[in-house]
């Protein structure tokens, strides 16, 4: 079993890179969000790791499960970007919410979400290079020329990490979250519509777009959670009457 799990990963350089993603994404995860819980760094960071793949690896193959499921082998089985985002997503936030009723900064695990999300989707394009598709529908789109659309997508996608990576050093948790969350679902959302695949513009009637809601509530915690750290403005301080003058704020009418 093992021989031929290794065999197919030679013959394929888009399996290994889609495999990558799962893994290289799940440890950046892991790795950025293990002191959210102030429990030991190295068995937290494994626990986060995990708990990361398990929903992207799972949503990644929910249509083969439901293929099998079914037992239907005329159902479409490829694997699904939507479905790891989604899941994953939707994992990440679950999380923060929990962290956030326990009095704890849930910034953290929204930040490192957003890093760890815009990370695999770099491995993830470069294997739609490798196997030839996912090209644009479009001849020429707005803002990218005639330039190949999953390369925008990669070079878009190593902005966004780096943008997250530098707020997460820095403590900007906050800040973190929101661009690198913003910055995919930008990407998502022109990628779809550069391919004609936004939800309902289907001709199969398959469910299309599942994770743009799920990055939208992730995006819209992570907003209110910036907007809270935000310190208030200072009161104007109130001078002290001078010498001799009755204090106004004393006299009542």
């Amino acid at each position: 079993m093992s021989s031929l799990a290794l065999d197919k990963l030679g013959e394929s350089p888009a399996t290994v890179l889609r495999l990558f993603s799962a893994v290289g994404s799940a440890a950046v995860f892991g790795l950025l969000v293990a002191p959210a819980t102030g429990a030991a760094y190295w068995p937290a960071a494994f626990a986060w790791a995990f708990g990361f793949g398990f929903f992207f690896v799972g949503g990644t193959g929910y249509r083969i499960l439901i293929a099998v499921a079914a037992r239907t082998p005329s159902l479409t089985t490829s694997a699904s970007w939507s479905g790891a985002t989604a899941a994953s997503a939707l994992a990440a936030l679950m999380a923060a919410l929990v962290l956030l009723a326990r009095g704890d900064d849930a910034s953290l695990v929204l930040a490192s979400y957003a890093a760890a999300i815009n990370f695999a989707y770099i491995p993830v394009k470069f294997a739609c290079i490798q196997a030839g598709c996912c090209h644009a529908h479009h001849g020429k789109m707005p803002l990218t020329g005639n330039h190949d659309l999953r390369r925008v997508e990669i070079t878009l996608s190593a902005l966004f990490v780096a943008i997250s990576l530098y707020a997460i050093w820095t403590g900007a948790f906050g800040r973190a979250a929101v661009f690198g969350l913003a910055g995919h679902l930008a990407v998502r959302l022109f990628s779809r519509s550069a391919r004609d695949r936004l939800p309902g513009t289907s001709s199969t009637g398959r469910l299309t777009g599942q994770e743009l809601p799920a990055l939208t509530l992730a995006l819209a915690c992570s907003l209110a959670l910036a907007l809270a750290q935000i310190p208030a403005l200072p009161k104007p301080a109130v001078a002290n009457p001078p010498p001799g003058l009755p204090d106004q704020t004393a006299i009542s009418t």
